[in-house]
């Protein structure tokens, strides 16, 4: 079995093979071990240290470069991407930080995963020039506790992507521009050399290994260190796992370079952390709003010990920011009060940044999915805000940046209003959460029965966060011991998508040798009656040589129809075989041929309804935002319904909107265009909007457009042309999760049918209230009215009875306690509110010695006892025949009827 040891020694052992490259020959670098690590390493020293950061301090900081040669974000991008022009790669713009391609991921983590594409379960991929640089923003979650506390931790970074791939034929038959090992180190010694101006004793190439969970991917990989920081690991992803517990080489050797693009930028401007260097604008914005005073020395002294420091790795946090403190020569009290704002200002820096590039894509913070992770960051932002008194919020951040970038990622500035509007709702959740969340933590606390399970629990449930937990255990005096990987935790499950169990049937041989069935239905959507050969049963369920039966996909369900005398009830496509689920499989024999039918009407309504879909989620976007993406569809023969990514359930006004629009989409009569194109090329000419139902599962994809108005790849049948698709009529809307919204619709004659019923329950309540439709609203409303008021009228009413009955009652009792030998109980059924009837009870019961039951007629039963009584209350439901609780003195009940 492969492991990342046992392959690190297997190339150990042929290191010349594996690691070796010519400029190392031609530069007088030599392989050693560190004395530290034991890691081999690169180098033109005598010294046996690899470089890594954990476990050598940042040197290349403490002169900080002057202010006039100072470069932004940008500026650096500029110098960064003219190297790599100048040497041949290609310019692509950044892909989305959503990983809409790939249906196991939802966030893009790394550059190399822009051209990864599954099929059948293995990775592929779909480039559009080779080699060249893309400026991939990448979000990862798993440091959020390390982010603005070591200096270098991100949750948000763009990973520049140095990529070429090396296949067994060049892109266009043209002659390759690819490249290998050789020319890898050569661009990055010359960038480390030339544009960062690293002198090449400063420089160290570690060895080291990268592969994929399953090693369907892998190959060995050079890290570059300098001044005790990683700048850059260069992957030669050249080999895979074989069924033998070996390995061979893939179709596709590539070049996977990840530039941490942030630490390059910290590295050439020298700032005390990775922050000062990325968000200078925005940190000097946030320090003077808050009238933040940073003893900048200490920082300093701080920051260098900031490299060693990775909070999941500690046990006891307390004790590293003491052994901290003691290091600086001040208490622990001094360090949280002049480090720990910084800390927060930095942390929401890089949170409003992953935020800005996720809610730009599309993305909505939720209680699911990769949405989890961005409410996590936004509501930290939020507590760090509010712990320290900040004068100032996220979107101010944001809008910042978003200017900052504007040079390079310009689509930034294009969607801010659509965010402030997730901000403001999401300021308000959290805020209603936020009291709730201090009481739980507080009870928490002083049981003290807190564990790694009870806080997902507590955040997942009640949004009770760590930082929440800390400032409560402060204020009670109690040491919260959190754990250090708490966020690692409770993020790394939300960051990959859960995969689809493989299908049973994939497994019988049988099956396996069949063909994949011919699909009819795509060669003419309109051919509802064939001939066809039973070529397997499996049970209930046929396989035809050919179908014109539509199986369940896409949303849409499936056709219903006849194979000879047995009904269709059911049909899925398995690896590219329809199967049909039938109610009378003995009718039917293999090697048979039988007439197929087509339910017409279902098949249409299908069409109408699928073709709906594609028209609602185009005039969803365009009324509610950008953000609008599909979360879901079911296409159905009564009803339709649209799943959509949205903050709030929309308002009336905006359905209607929605609606118009969707239905003057319909009365435009746009052209629907269906064709089978190369997923690259349709992914170039239309983005990743097309990934609305999931990501491509093959190299070549169907495309529908509906032309002007929408384009995606689908599998589903569909109309000739919007037109067709009669009428469009929403009839229900609801929040079916957080930051889900379930739009459901009909189409055609089903849209028709439902106005119809409604007309008619229109009319019938016209008749019956006597008035014209037009007035109904104003009846209805004078109705109410006068309901509520007789309602008053009656309740003031039963208010009297009970006050005049109570009067009455005591009166009896009082004449009763004259009587000898009297009871001293009275038994009554009054037609008050269980409420009166109690204070009545009540009423009587304060006369010494005496007892009451009083009923209603809706079976309700109330008995009160003197505490002088011989009586019991419960005594008294019972004999009543009443089912209840209570106590000697007062107890309720409910008749049970015989």
């Amino acid at each position: 079995m492969l492991t990342k040891e046992s392959l690190i020694r297997e190339f150990e052992k042929e290191y010349k093979k594996y690691y070796e490259v010519e400029l190392f020959r031609k530069e007088g670098f030599t392989r050693k071990k560190c004395k530290t690590c034991n890691k081999a390493f690169w180098s033109t020293t005598a010294e046996a240290n690899c470089g890594d950061s954990s476990h050598n301090d940042y040197s290349f900081f403490g002169k900080q470069r002057p202010k006039s040669e100072l470069l932004t974000y940008s500026q650096f991008w500029k110098k960064y991407a003219d190297f790599w022009k100048k040497n041949g790669h290609e310019l692509l713009p950044r892909y989305p930080v959503i990983c809409r391609w790939r249906d196991d991921l939802y966030f893009t983590i790394a550059s190399i995963v822009d051209f990864q594409r599954l099929e059948k379960g293995k990775v592929v991929f779909e480039y559009p020039s080779s080699p060249l640089m893309v400026p991939q923003i990448c979000l990862r979650f798993v440091d959020i506790a390390n982010v603005g506390v070591t200096g270098r931790h991100l949750s948000c970074f763009m990973m520049a992507g140095q990529h070429a791939f090396n296949e067994k034929k060049s892109l266009k038959g043209e002659k390759s521009k690819e490249y290998w090992k050789d020319e890898t180190i050569e661009f990055n010694f010359k960038f480390l050399t030339q544009v960062l101006g690293i002198p090449k004793d400063k420089i160290t190439y570690g060895e080291d290994l990268w592969h994929m969970p399953d090693f369907s991917a892998f190959g060995p990989s050079i890290e570059s260190f300098s001044g005790g920081l990683e700048l850059v690991n260069s992957v030669f992803m050249q080999f895979r796992a074989t069924s033998d517990g070996k390995f061979e080489e893939l179709d596709t050797r590539v070049i996977d370079v990840g530039w941490g693009f942030e630490r390059l930028l910290w590295f050439y401007n020298k700032t005390l952390s990775v922050y000062d260097s990325v968000f200078p604008e925005e940190i000097a914005f946030m320090r003077k709003k808050s009238h933040l005073e940073i003893d900048d020395k200490l920082y300093e002294n701080y920051s260098k010990l900031a490299a060693k420091l990775n909070i999941e790795e500690v046990h006891n946090l307390k004790e590293e920011k003491e052994k901290i403190a003691s290091n600086l020569g001040i208490s622990l009290a001094h360090l949280e009060k002049t480090i720990a704002p910084l800390q927060a200002i930095y942390a929401i820096s890089d949170h409003s940044r992953s935020l800005l590039f996720a809610l730009t894509d599309g993305a909505l913070p939720s209680n699911s999915a990769g949405g989890y992770n961005l409410r996590i960051l936004l509501r930290r932002a939020f507590g760090f805000i509010d712990e320290y008194g900040f004068d100032f919020d996220v979107f101010e951040i944001m809008q910042m940046q978003a200017k900052g970038y504007k040079e390079i990622f310009p689509e930034l500035s294009e969607n801010l209003e659509g965010i402030k509007q997730v901000l403001i709702i999401e300021r308000r959740k959290y805020e209603e959460t936020k009291e709730k969340a201090k009481r739980l933590a507080t009870e928490i606390l002083k049981k003290g029965d807190l564990n790694a399970e009870k806080l997902q629990m507590l955040y997942e449930s009640h949004g009770v966060t760590p930082e929440i937990l800390e400032n409560v255990a402060k204020s009670l005096g109690i040491e919260a011991k959190i754990p250090t990987d708490y966020y690692r935790k409770v993020t790394e499950k939300h960051i990959m998508d859960t995969k689809t169990k493989k299908d049973p049937l994939l497994e019988n041989a049988k099956f396996q040798k069949l063909p994949k069935t011919k699909l009819i239905y795509y060669e003419d959507v309109n051919k509802l009656a064939d001939l066809a050969k039973v070529i397997a049963i499996f049970d209930d369920k046929i396989v035809l040589d050919k179908s014109i039966i539509y199986p369940e996909g896409g949303g849409q369900v499936a056709d219903f129809g006849t194979i000879g005398q047995a009904k269709v009830l059911d049909a899925q496509k398995t690896d590219g075989v329809v199967l049909m689920k039938v109610d009378k499989p003995n009718l039917l024999k293999e090697g048979s041929s039988y007439d197929i039918l087509v339910d017409k009407a279902r098949r249409m309504s299908l069409r109408r309804h699928h073709s709906a879909t594609h028209i609602m989620i185009a005039s969803c976007r365009q009324i509610l935002g950008n953000h609008i993406w599909q979360a879901g569809a079911k296409k159905e023969e009564e009803e339709a319904h649209l799943d959509i990514t949205h903050y709030e359930k929309p308002s009336l006004e905006q359905l209607q909107k929605i609606e118009q629009l969707a239905n003057k989409h319909v009365l435009d009569n746009v052209k629907v265009n269906i064709n089978f194109w190369n997923r690259g090329e349709a992914e170039r000419k239309y983005g990743f909007r097309l990934y609305q139902g999931g990501g491509a599962i093959g190299n070549v994809i169907r495309v529908v457009e509906y032309v002007g108005v929408d384009v995606e790849a689908c599998g589903g049948l569909h109309c000739e042309s919007s037109g067709m698709v009669g009428i469009i009529k929403i009839v229900g809307c609801e929040q079916i999760q957080d930051g889900v919204v379930r739009i459901r619709y009909k189409a055609g004659e089903q849209a028709l049918k439902w106005i119809q019923k409604r007309e008619e329950i229109l009319k019938n309540a016209s008749f019956e209230l006597k008035v014209q439709e037009e007035q109904l609203p104003a009846t209805v409303k004078r109705f109410f009215d006068e309901w509520k008021s007789l309602g008053k009228q009656l309740e003031k009413a039963q208010e009297d009875m009970a006050n005049n009955s109570a009067i009455k009652l005591v009166h009896e009792a009082k004449e009763m306690l004259k009587e000898a030998h009297s009871k001293k109980l009275i038994k009554l059924e009054l037609r008050l509110s269980p409420p009166l009837l109690e204070r009545v009870a009540l009423e009587v019961s304060k006369v010494e010695g005496m007892a009451i039951l009083l009923t209603n007629p809706d079976g309700f039963a109330i008995a009160a006892v003197n505490e002088h009584s011989k009586l019991s209350a419960l005594d008294l439901i019972k004999e009543a025949g009443a089912k209840g609780g209570g106590n000697k003195n007062i107890a309720r009940g409910k008749i049970i009827q015989k």
